[in-house]
């Protein structure tokens, strides 16, 4: 009977648990590396749309034009998320 890979992978593993140590170090850093490139792309994106909201307020206010209801909308979107949020770390 013929094993599959990760039968094989596992087994040899389990023969050199110092090998084994140091993959999932190096797994553990990758994990780390990814994470932290996607957070900082996500922390970008934030921050540049946060420029845009400053610069439409900026706008408005130059402008005297009122507020769109659009934007009402988006921040009681954005406060129910912001509760949900705390709520699932019991703040």
């Amino acid at each position: 009977m013929r094993s599959g890979v990760m039968e094989v992978i596992v087994a040899y593993f389990s023969q050199h648990p110092a090998l084994f140590a140091v993959a999932v170090v190096l797994s553990l850093a990758v994990l780390a590396f990814v994470l932290m490139f996607v957070l900082k792309k996500v922390v970008q994106v934030v921050l540049v749309a946060a420029a845009f909201v400053v610069l439409y307020a900026a706008y408005l206010s130059f402008t005297g034009a009122g507020v769109s209801p659009l934007f009402g909308q988006l921040w009681q979107h954005f406060t129910t998320a912001l509760h949900f949020i705390s709520a699932m770390f019991g703040h």
